[in-house]
């Protein structure tokens, strides 16, 4: 007798891009090597050192990586949505976590065996390429962060985040540059994001207004309501310069 919950696994296992192309039977394997999970908020999936033994598909919510010095300061380093995954570099080789993972929110989640996921891509020349290319890409991320780190103040990391914003929101829209965009989660994340306090990036937020660079309809708004994190970019070429972009 067949089991259903093999099938209700499919879709979960059909949204991560390196399955793509599987066959039907080897997703179907898959699926039948998932164990379904739910975190709620603020739950620790993972801490930093434990050693990859799944790769981690997000169904709905959010997961996070985050890093903590030893002050106690939090840096977000990967934020994980829904039809995202994480665990890819358990796959190649024997690898262990780099920060602690979290849920950004209400999780549900797809835990597939390393050793189950490293069978099907190895079947397939499509599917491996697919993981060569999301390790590239994490790579490039990783270098992104470190570089911004490393080598801009907390104002140009501002700048290059709304940089990066406005060019994702003109992406979605189809223009050439979009001047409004939602800066991503609550103030405190995009603060943790950029390696700094909230209270530091609402000064620098107020010191680019006060400059004409950028400018926020709503400043009254609640607190972390879409309302209140929706900016208009005023100078993009101003931000780039910045930036260094």
């Amino acid at each position: 007798m067949p089991d259903h919950s093999d099938h209700s696994h499919v879709g979960c296992v059909a949204s991560v891009p390196i399955f793509r192309d599987l066959p039907h039977d080897t997703l179907m394997q898959l699926a039948a090597a998932v164990s379904q999970r739910e975190f709620v908020r603020g739950a620790l999936i993972a801490s930093y050192g434990d050693p990859i033994d799944n790769l981690i598909v997000v169904a709905s919510g959010r997961l996070r990586v985050v890093h903590t010095s030893p002050s106690g300061r939090e840096q977000i380093v990967r934020d994980v949505g829904p039809g995202e995954f994480l665990g890819e570099l358990g796959l190649v080789a024997a690898a262990r976590y780099d920060g602690d993972v979290v849920a950004a929110d209400d999780t549900q989640a797809c835990m597939l065996s390393r050793d189950a996921v490293r069978e099907a891509v190895l079947s397939s020349p499509e599917a491996s390429m697919r993981l060569i290319e999301s390790l590239a890409r994490r790579l490039a991320r990783a270098e992104q962060v470190m570089g911004d780190l490393g080598a801009r103040d907390v104002g140009q990391r501002l700048a290059a985040e709304l940089v990066r914003a406005a060019r994702g929101a003109c992406e979605c829209s189809g223009r050439r540059e979009s001047d409004t965009v939602v800066l991503p989660g609550p103030w405190a994340e995009m603060a943790a994001r950029l390696g700094t306090t909230p209270e530091s990036l609402s000064r620098r937020l107020r010191a680019f207004e006060d400059e004409g660079l950028i400018s926020r309809p709503f400043p009254e708004a609640e607190a972390d309501s879409d309302r209140a994190r929706r900016v208009v970019i005023v100078d993009l070429e101003r931000l780039r310069e910045i930036a260094g972009l």
